[in-house]
């Protein structure tokens, strides 16, 4: 696909992300408080064009903020999604003030410059670029920012239930991959407590009792050992994966045998998996132990990932897909580097919550992660990122969604 499309150059410097950068960041935004982030987000995306509206977010003090370019057709759009939230930082672990923008030699540091400020501010200097122009667009711009995309993502569920999907052809959703990954493929993840149940006694006759403890202790490493068989999928990306998170023990009262113990699983599940085969294996999984023991009895039920959802659900795109074939294209462009094509290795982003596997069980629209900044950085104390790498994802960006809608 090509991508000989001119941007504005002038907005893609590295002053012009200092200076968006820098306001955004000195904004305090963690995830669950007040925050006037979104009015700034707002106001940004309304100095470009775009017609823009908030939604509230249930259980959030800040809303969703989503705006709107419409192009010059019909065509399938770009949505750019990038959330403002960020995670808690104390200030006595940093060398400044995680809530103030600090800029040296050319990096800068603060809470969120990593995840995902910088990318937001990549973004919308592309679509800066994209509307200044000229160029005609065969579809809309889509751009969606969140307050809970470190927690709940249930800013995907509203602008899924908006209909912004059946507008678009490709998600760019931002998280750091150095400028270098474009990042396709995303796991399944769902939560199970599964309670051993044995029988309470006094300490002092414990034959007499059936310890939970122990019966979840020889759970935990049957799990370690490898003999909980879930669903393998059909991804070239992911292996299954299952981590033992927590376990926690109800005793009788007072000093007895606990009857009962609960641990909790976490299941990594590869495209192409339904939750319910994930469910069906981990059942096998406990009356396999149940019959190996003869004692102990296993219950099981799913913890809620929020937002409606019983588990975050997998997905991937198609390699081939014009939105990756565009990014990667503008990567080679901008950066001279050949483009790492891959899996994301961060969890989970909520733009996997607005593809459906088509026919050939690939996700449309097409969610792919790419931005500025080190993954690694994430989270960390005096988080930070170049102010040239964002002005580079900008161009990035920019050339591909040009491409998209030429």
């Amino acid at each position: 696909m090509a991508t000989d499309h001119k941007t504005a150059q002038p907005s893609l410097t590295a002053a012009r992300a200092e200076e968006l950068l820098s306001e955004i960041v000195s904004i305090r935004s963690v995830v669950g408080e007040d925050t006037t982030a979104h009015r700034w987000v707002g106001r940004r995306l309304r100095d470009v064009g775009m017609r823009v509206e908030e939604y509230a977010v249930e259980g959030r003090r800040a809303p969703l903020v989503l705006g709107v370019l419409e192009g010059d057709g019909d065509a399938p759009g770009v949505l750019f999604d990038a959330h403002f939230d960020t995670v808690h930082a104390d200030a006595a672990d940093w060398s400044h003030d995680p809530f103030t923008a600090h800029v040296e030699d050319g990096v800068l540091y603060g809470r969120g410059a990593v995840d995902s400020k910088g990318s937001l501010v990549a973004m919308l200097m592309a679509v800066e670029a994209v509307a200044g122009s000229g160029s005609p667009r065969s579809g809309p711009i889509y751009f969606m920012s969140d307050s809970d995309g470190e927690d709940g993502f249930r800013g995907a569920t509203l602008v899924r239930d908006l209909g912004v999907v059946d507008r678009v052809g490709t998600v760019f959703s931002a998280e750091a991959t150095s400028n270098r990954r474009v990042e396709i493929a995303y796991p399944g993840i769902s939560t199970w407590k599964v309670t051993a149940i044995g029988r309470t006694a006094h300490p002092t006759e414990p034959e007499r009792g059936i310890n939970a403890i122990t019966k979840i202790a020889k759970l935990v490493a049957a799990v370690d050992e490898g003999r909980l068989e879930l669903p393998r999928g059909r991804s070239e990306w992911f292996e299954p994966r299952v981590t033992t998170n927590a376990i926690r023990t109800l005793p009788g009262g007072g000093w007895a045998i606990p009857a009962r113990c609960d641990v909790v699983l976490s299941v990594l599940s590869p495209p192409g998996t339904e939750l319910g085969e994930v469910r069906d294996s981990i059942d096998a999984f406990l009356r396999m132990l149940e019959r190996e023991d003869g004692e102990v009895r296993f219950e099981r039920k799913i913890l809620p990932m929020g937002a409606g959802r019983l588990w975050l659900r997998p997905g991937e795109v198609d390699p081939a897909h014009p939105g990756v074939e565009a990014l990667g294209a503008a990567v080679r462009e901008v950066t001279g580097a050949e483009p790492v094509v891959r899996q994301f290795n961060g969890g989970w982003v909520d733009a996997a919550e607005l593809m459906r596997p088509d026919e050939r069980g690939y996700g449309t629209p097409a969610a792919i992660t790419f931005g500025p900044g080190d993954f690694e950085l994430a989270h960390a104390v005096d988080e930070h990122v170049a102010l040239a790498e964002v002005a580079e994802a900008a161009e990035v960006y920019a050339q591909a969604t040009l491409a998209l809608l030429a």
